[in-house]
């Protein structure tokens, strides 16, 4: 059947002839510009996220690096001075021991029974085994010496290790553990009932000798240049770092990273109530020859962040332990490190072996 539409209507009425319409170029580029522009957003908003996710994970990294440094260095300060049940002046080295490779010298000799000692921070290294380019400048340097609290049985010695054969009460001797023969009858028995290598006086045991010696280095790796010094091909993160003796050399080893400043200030005992009665700087103790009556240690470590905030500038002085007679010592931020957060770590130590009754 035939079905009749009339004039310029059919067409239309089934639909056919009706025009598509899609998007325009203009309605296209408005699209496109609030999409990059909401993509922006995001981007940025991801971007701010992630830096202050960083900032903070610096701020707890800077933390922990901060607890650690200090655990370390206490650690050693409340173990100074300690030889064994006896006073450091009845310490004596036996004679014939080997030379120390890259030893301090003078006072600053790793093998010395002097429990602390230090350096105010100069313009360059104070000390011999310190080089210049591992040095940063007017940082303090600390040194610690002492007997370990464990023993070491005598079959166990190491050949070129030091040790203190301590006798309580009576006397002690640095020796190494292939010198053990030559230490005197006191503190070797001469008839040997025992199975170990040498008889043990029944009052004497060996103790491991430590000498430790806290500096700041300009740089937390040394193996872009020249390999063991800092140069200009390293990095400029200044470190914490320590030489420590192992067998007959001085072993540097790096605590953190991060540490801008270390400066320490000592509490003297005057009138031996066993109570610091002035705080002095490094260099008036040695001045004055008291080091024997230091009983308080007070040091102050500034650390810094290990991201840059390229938003934040660090102009403040910051005040430290270590100045005259326990004044501040003053500490303003480098320009070309003053977008790094920072944060100042101050503790006291009791120099416990100082303090015995």
């Amino acid at each position: 059947m035939k079905i009749n539409y009339p004039p310029g209507r059919h067409l239309q009425s089934v639909g056919l002839g009706r025009r598509e319409h899609g998007v325009t170029l203009v309605e296209m580029m408005v699209a496109l510009v609030v999409g990059l522009i909401l993509l922006a957003g995001i981007v940025q908003l991801f971007a701010s996220n992630k830096q202050a996710y960083r900032l903070q994970e610096g701020a707890n990294v800077l933390n922990e690096n901060a607890r650690f440094a200090l655990a370390q260095i206490q650690y050693d300060l409340r173990m100074a001075d300690h030889w064994g049940g006896v006073e450091a002046s009845e310490v004596t080295l036996l004679s014939g021991l080997d030379s120390v490779t890259s030893n301090c010298a003078g006072t600053a000799a790793a093998i010395v029974a002097t429990g602390l000692y230090g350096f105010d921070g100069t313009a360059a290294s104070p000390l011999a085994c310190i080089p210049a380019t591992d040095y940063v400048a007017n940082s303090d340097i600390l040194l610690v010496r002492y007997a370990d609290a464990l023993r070491k049985a005598s079959g166990k010695l190491a050949t070129n290790d030091f040790y203190l054969r301590s006798a309580i009460g009576r006397r002690a001797m640095i020796f190494q553990g292939k010198t053990k023969a030559s230490l005197p009858s006191d503190l070797v028995s001469a008839t040997p009932t025992q199975t170990d290598a040498y008889a043990e006086s029944p009052d004497a045991a060996n103790y491991p000798f430590h000498s430790v010696v806290y500096f700041l280095r300009p740089c937390a790796s040394q193996d872009r240049g020249t390999a063991g010094v800092c140069d200009a091909a390293d990095d400029t993160i200044p470190t914490l770092a320590r030489l420590t003796l192992r067998g007959t050399s001085l072993v540097e080893e790096d605590v953190i990273a991060g540490v801008e400043q270390l400066q320490l200030s000592y509490g003297v005992d005057l009138n031996a109530d066993l109570v610091p009665d002035i705080y002095r700087r490094a260099t008036d103790i040695t001045t004055n020859n008291e080091w024997a009556k230091v009983v308080d240690v007070k040091l102050s470590l500034l650390i810094r962040n290990a991201e840059r905030d390229t938003s934040y500038t660090d102009t403040t002085t910051y005040q430290l332990f270590g100045g005259v007679n326990g004044a501040p010592v003053s500490y303003t931020v480098p320009t070309n490190a003053q977008q790094f957060r920072r944060k100042v770590y101050n503790a006291a130590v009791q120099v416990r072996n100082m303090t015995r009754s």
